[in-house]
């Protein structure tokens, strides 16, 4: 968001809450971003750890793919002309 978007959702905020109220809701915002932000943090610790706790299993390289089978060539390849 840019400054000047800020800058119009507050005075928005101010018409809406009028001036008593905006501190109070601006504080209660604040502490729930700050929660979230907590919370994230924690997730993303454990996750960490969980990984970094799991053996590693060596990654195996693809196996190729089969040959195709082989096709005798004709001993023959030109058949008489009386066929």
């Amino acid at each position: 968001m840019s400054i000047v978007e800020i800058l119009m959702l507050l005075v928005v905020a101010l018409v809406v809450l009028g001036p008593e109220r905006l501190p109070e809701v601006l504080r209660t915002v604040g502490k729930i971003l700050r929660e979230l932000r907590s919370v994230s943090n924690e997730l993303m610790r454990e996750l960490t750890e969980a990984l970094e706790d799991q053996p590693r299993r060596p990654i195996r390289p693809p196996e190729s793919p089969r040959p195709a089978e082989r096709i005798e060539a004709n001993p023959n390849p030109n058949p008489p002309a009386g066929q």
